[in-house]
């Protein structure tokens, strides 16, 4: 193993977080040394500087030290190191029944856009609590978002997985007992919103309470589940092979001590037959629908039109409409002239952005434009 990508300050921490006594005396000869928690004589010794010439022949020695007190691989322990000052959220997609080691292109951009919107929803209700987020983009939930970092993929079954770095806010606080007060940040709240929420959400399907959770829910102060939430967890089925999932969640190691280890459960499955029910609950939490006219923005994504008699095609077609910052999926039936055109714009290299004036009449499932009064293409450029 050649050049050890995490720090000295990463080892030292993680090793202390599992029970490894720090010798505060070496550091002044430039070592960390830390004592065995089980008396055995065992030590762990390693440069306080990642940069001299002995730090990787001894920081690999360390790891596989640490990778044996845990009896775990000394890559699987690499990989928490490198996330030791991390929450983390890892997607299982797993079977039964058959071995799931792949997802395809599209499958995968769907989850990663899920989990996008479940991390968006969740920082939203945590800085303004709503049973309904009309637009996702308030500063803390997207700064949430820049934050997180793509992980890398597990093996074992299939395993997506993303982390958001702890960043305290201010300095500890005194309580009125002289204690220590650390305020949670932003991320670590949403982590557990989501945790949370989806464990709630789950418990509702189980004991057949949808109705008695959107009540408690809508009588809170403080709503924890929205829509935006229900429907992130609802896209994180794999609808093609009606594959299960579940939620992993693992706390940063190294602020144990500091933040305390939320009292959540680590596991939440989702087998796939519950799907149904999960949109059952989005339709309570899904805010009176209007209809809208407007000039809308957007891409055509599909064309599902046919040819008629006289030998020209129309039809449905789907679009991307962009509609205050959000993209939103839409159906609209198109006469032969203006199908021609979404023909058209569906071919331009990188997708034609078009304009079309119409009234947008949302769904359950598929929202929908009518009245069609005008379909351009902005530009093919």
């Amino acid at each position: 193993m050649n050049n050890i990508d995490v720090t000295p300050i990463e080892i030292r921490d993680f090793a202390i977080s599992h029970g490894w006594s720090l010798i505060k005396e070496a550091i002044k000869d430039g070592l960390y040394v830390l004592n065995s928690p089980n008396n055995d004589f065992r030590q762990l010794i390693f440069p306080t500087d990642n940069t001299t010439d002995q730090f990787d022949s001894l920081a690999e020695t360390t790891l596989t030290k640490i990778a044996q007190f845990l009896n775990k691989t000394t890559f699987k322990t690499l990989e928490e190191i490198r996330e030791i000052n991390d929450d983390v959220i890892s997607l299982r997609y797993y079977s039964e029944n058959k071995i799931v080691n792949s997802l395809s292109f599209q499958e995968a951009l769907e989850s990663i856009e899920a989990t996008k919107q479940m991390i968006l929803s969740a920082g939203s209700s945590v800085v303004n609590p709503s049973l309904f987020h009309k637009r996702m983009s308030r500063i803390e939930a997207t700064e949430i978002l820049k934050m997180t970092r793509f992980r890398h993929t597990e093996e074992g079954s299939f395993i997506l997985k993303v982390s958001c770095p702890i960043h305290l806010e201010g300095s500890p606080l005194l309580s009125l007992f002289g204690e220590e007060e650390v305020q949670k940040p932003v991320s670590r709240k949403a982590f557990e919103l989501i945790n949370n929420g989806a464990n709630k959400i789950l418990e509702s399907i189980e004991t057949d309470s949808l109705s008695e959770l959107f009540i408690d829910q809508k009588e809170s102060s403080h709503p924890i589940i929205s829509y935006n939430l229900c429907d992130a967890i609802s896209n994180l089925f794999d609808d093609e092979r009606e594959l299960p999932f579940e939620l992993n969640f693992n706390w940063s190691r190294a602020y144990l001590g500091t933040l305390g280890q939320p009292s959540f459960p680590k596991t939440i499955r989702f087998p796939y037959a519950l799907k149904p029910k999960l949109d059952d609950l989005k339709s309570y939490f899904r805010p009176e629908a209007k209809e809208t006219a407007n000039t809308f923005f957007g891409t055509v994504e599909s064309l599902n039109g046919n040819v008629g008699d006289d030998g020209r095609r129309s039809g449905e077609v789907s679009l991307r409409l962009i509609i205050e910052g959000e993209m939103i999926t839409a159906k609209a039936n198109l006469d032969s002239d203006i199908y021609e055109t979404a023909y058209q714009a569906h071919g331009i290299e990188g997708g034609g952005l078009t304009k079309i004036k119409a009234i947008l009449r949302p769904g359950a499932r598929m929202n929908s434009l009518s009245n069609i009064t005008s379909f351009e293409i902005v530009s093919k450029e």
